[in-house]
């Protein structure tokens, strides 16, 4: 009778982990790709160091990331939810339409200015490919953060403004918070105008016209 019970040991292997005891080790491998892509960069780092340094195998860490592009878009999305969830509350806290949009987008750029390894990581990280990134910037979750922008933009512009232009405009926005941010962090040694004015210049351009 003894070798059935080992038999059925042996094929029942290991019990399904929870929930909460994968997202626990999802959290390890993050957090440990975190440090080795701001301190190595992306490229540098292969799932087989990713799973050294984390204390697994290479092959458990595919079980809970399908790549290393994966590890990477989750990290790009906790920045984002970092980010946003800042956003949010200051919005919260600003009931005037161009306040709001003011105190946004200067809270926009100087989240990056204050995290510039994010930055780095998520806009300059090397070895990524454009499928890669369109990927990621096409998920309907991290898309619908950023309409705080487009609808902070509309009130504040009135009740005027068609569909088209409010695109325009809101497209417009981002790239001008994006240029700040970039060029205050990549030419660091020029003497940029303080990033608030810059904000309330591009903002006060976009309503204005």
């Amino acid at each position: 009778m003894a070798a059935p019970k080992q038999a059925e040991r042996r094929t029942r292997g290991r019990p399904a982990r929870s929930p909460e005891q994968i997202a626990d080790m999802r959290g390890q491998i993050s957090a440990c790709a975190l440090r080795l892509f701001q301190d190595e960069g992306y490229a540098a780092i292969s799932m087989r160091r990713l799973a050294q340094e984390t204390g697994c195998t290479a092959m458990t860490l595919y079980k809970y990331f399908d790549s290393k592009i994966d590890i990477l878009r989750t990290l790009w999305g906790d920045v984002f939810d970092e980010l946003f969830d800042g956003l949010e509350q200051i919005a919260d806290q600003n009931s005037e339409p161009v306040a709001r949009l003011n105190a946004i987008a200067a809270a926009y750029v100087a989240y990056w200015l204050e995290h510039r390894e994010h930055y780095f990581m998520v806009f300059m990280s090397g070895g990524v490919s454009q499928s890669d990134v369109v990927g990621f910037v096409s998920d309907p979750v991290l898309l619908a953060r950023f309409e705080l922008l487009r609808t902070s933009l509309d009130a504040a512009l009135g009740a005027d403004t068609d569909a088209e232009e409010l695109r325009l405009k809101t497209d417009l926005l981002l790239c001008a918070l994006n240029g700040i941010a970039h060029n205050l962090i990549t030419i660091n040694g020029y003497p940029w105008s303080d990033p608030e004015q810059l904000v309330r210049q591009a903002t006060g351009g976009l309503l204005a016209n």
